[in-house]
């Protein structure tokens, strides 16, 4: 096949969402051009960027096979706007996120107005793709309970028509870094616990801190390195973690570059997570690629990253569970048990290294340019 030309769109490229876009074009055999505004307030960006983008795409010459947009994009308004360059340009939209599960703050609304955006832009779409299976049905499950809700703004036939064609492309991470080994040599310390999340409400680091003060309470041997990115509002149960267990913690913060990251994540035993939600799940992705034992929910889509042999050892359903789980494992690491894990984490981990990944992506690509050629409406 000839080499593509896709226009790439996204009204938030910034983040993980840059890394992404980035990273398939680096890996792809086919030729991208970005059409993106900086990051910024993500509600603005979902509100204008197609306004905007619209308008900047001027500036770009030349025909494209497709355009791929994400779901920060108001899909419907960005063809209105600049028809009719793209009438008959097949386009996929795909959904890192979405705005009808993502967790809000305790208290506040449903911003119907962001829902609605990422409903119509998957309806005029020719193509859906979610970056996991859990994502994509956690999606049509929302829709299909919004739609038994009085005075919604849904049309159960449009449903329908977005899950035939809804499918999933997992996101690629770079684990290039990851190669070799991953076993622990014995090192006469307690066990390392990383924490490599954001530190907002949405990934409950609340819980997290009590579990740990709780263990530090009873005399449980570990370390600690909290890591990730605090975000513009940061949870105070960092802050009390980290007084609470002193000098347990050796890091407080984002290392410097990424090479200090991804030596922190080869130190780590233990790599845990509370989240109240995760489409994906880099972060431990990359964790578990380092030798990392995952302590996650048995929830949203970690089942998915983790092998199903593993699930008892690293998956947990309640606080209560949680604790009890991170206080086996540690003494399991701690006595050199768990080592036999590690490799099969590793390995569980590289199914989603970019050369995997990308070459997923342009067998789909490829099919939703000719569409007669596919034998499906899904994207996998």
């Amino acid at each position: 096949m000839r080499r593509l030309r896709f226009l790439f769109v996204d009204p938030f490229f910034a983040g993980s969402h840059r890394a992404f876009a980035e990273g398939l074009a680096g890996h792809s055999r086919h030729e991208f051009v970005f059409l993106g505004l900086p990051g910024g307030e993500w509600r603005r960006r979902m509100r204008l960027g197609a306004q905007e983008l619209a308008r900047d795409s001027q500036a770009i010459a030349g025909p494209f096979d497709a355009v791929v947009a994400t779901d920060m994009l108001d899909l419907p308004t960005f063809l209105g706007l600049t028809r009719p360059r793209f009438e008959r340009t097949p386009v996929l939209v795909y959904f890192h996120e979405n705005q009808l599960t993502y967790p809000r703050i305790r208290g506040t609304k449903l911003n119907s107005w962001f829902g609605a955006m990422n409903y119509l832009s998957t309806l005029v779409a020719d193509r859906v793709a979610f970056n996991s299976a859990f994502h994509r049905n956690d999606f049509l499950d929302a829709l299909r309970t919004l739609e038994r809700e009085p005075q919604n703004w849904l049309d159960g036939e449009g449903i329908a028509v977005i899950e035939a064609k809804a499918g999933v492309l997992p996101v690629g991470v770079d684990l290039g870094w990851a190669a070799g080994p991953v076993g622990r040599e014995p090192r006469g310390e307690a066990p390392l616990l990383v924490w490599n999340h954001r530190w907002e409400f949405d990934k409950a680091p609340d819980v997290f801190a009590r579990v740990l003060l709780r263990l530090a309470g009873e005399g449980v041997a570990f370390r600690v390195a909290i890591a990730g990115d605090p975000g513009p509002n940061p949870h105070p149960a960092m802050a009390e973690l980290r007084d609470g267990l002193g000098g347990r913690v050796i890091q407080f913060g984002l290392a410097p570059d990424v090479t200090d990251y991804h030596a922190l994540l080869r130190a780590a035993d233990i790599a845990v997570s509370t989240t109240r939600h995760e489409f994906f799940g880099i972060g431990m992705v990359e964790a578990m690629a380092a030798g990392c034992i995952p302590i996650a929910p048995e929830r949203y889509n970690y089942p998915a990253l983790v092998p199903d042999a593993l699930h008892r050892d690293c998956l947990w359903g309640d606080e209560a569970a949680f604790e009890a789980q991170l206080r086996e494992m540690i003494a399991l690491v701690a006595s050199g048990a768990a080592e036999p894990l590690r490799g099969q984490l590793h390995t569980a981990a590289l199914r989603y290294q970019w050369p995997v990944v990308a070459r997923e992506w342009d067998e789909a690509l490829e099919r939703l340019t000719v569409p007669d050629k596919s034998d499906s409406k899904s994207v996998r």
